[in-house]
């Protein structure tokens, strides 16, 4: 993982979000929160770590609930969002949201991922904070109290196409290791092409040029596609060539029990013949002693 640099100055820019509320319920406990539909979700090399990662300039989207645990009800003005690429992401209400004890409301928030060039991947992951602002009541004039502080990540990735695309090609990776155990010699040839590509565009991919990376993975993704067809062609060829000679053995087989039966019948019935051939002279030596 690349140093990461921390920002220390907490811009306090307001910036408009978009915020859906659910019917609040009764719930046992509260308190969660999840990113939705991310573009990534998983593993990346690049940070050796699990992240979460929407494509730059696209909506990231949040969906959290909270519980009043306390015995009075707590009046909510805003919720807040802030990233350590110094931006406060805040919604106000028009009016304060009131929630009463034991109750838990839902929150749905969404906002534009930045572009790469305000939060830098080579920073990330992104560590956030998550801010519940409430006031001492729901009509003017209220003063705010403290926040109440919610929860925190460390995993927000704002994904150039090129990292994007990285990601998304090296989940076939695990696949050449498969091919290998084909016996397709085309099979094995694009395998090796991939494993090749594969190798080069995860070291280029490491170092931080995603560009670069996703050239080679990209033709390390076609020879996997190539290979699977060749594999699905010549392979159905394959089967296909040894189910006909199956039913030709069977054929053959079937017709050297039929012969072979037919012969039984035969010979039964040329055993038949003897039998009463011989018994005939018997009768006829009978017939003469007695005369």
């Amino acid at each position: 993982m690349k140093g990461k640099i921390t920002a220390i100055l907490c811009l306090m820019m307001l910036s408009p979000i978009l915020l859906a509320l659910t019917h609040p319920v009764n719930a046992p406990n509260g308190n969660h929160y999840a990113w939705v539909d991310p573009d990534y979700v998983g593993y990346d090399p690049y940070y050796d770590a699990e992240i979460t990662g929407y494509l730059e300039e696209t909506n990231w989207d949040l969906t959290l609930s909270w519980t009043n645990w306390g015995g009075d009800p707590i009046n909510i003005s805003a919720i807040r969002l802030w990233f350590d690429w110094g931006k406060n992401y805040t919604y106000s209400f028009a009016s304060p949201m009131q929630i009463m004890p034991g109750i838990t409301q839902i929150f749905n928030i969404y906002n534009m991922t930045p572009p790469v060039e305000e939060a830098p991947e080579r920073w990330g992951p992104h560590y956030y904070d998550i801010w519940i602002d409430h006031v001492n009541d729901t009509t003017q004039p209220y003063g705010e109290l403290s926040p109440i502080y919610f929860s925190w990540g460390f995993d927000f990735v704002a994904l150039s196409q090129d990292h994007l695309d990285c990601l998304n090609y090296m989940l076939k990776e695990e696949l050449v290791e498969l091919f290998f155990f084909s016996n397709i010699t085309e099979v094995q040839v694009l395998a090796g092409k991939a494993w090749y590509e594969f190798e080069l565009g995860g070291a280029i991919y490491e170092g931080g040029d995603f560009s670069e990376a996703s050239a080679h993975l990209e033709a390390a993704d076609q020879y996997v596609d190539d290979a699977l067809d060749a594999w699905n062609e010549k392979g159905s060829a394959m089967e296909d060539a040894n189910l006909a000679n199956a039913n030709a053995q069977a054929n053959y087989y079937n017709g050297q029990g039929v012969y072979y039966n037919a012969l039984g019948e035969a010979s039964k019935t040329n055993a038949y013949g003897w039998l009463l051939f011989g018994l005939g002279w018997v009768f006829i030596g009978l017939g003469i002693l007695v005369y």
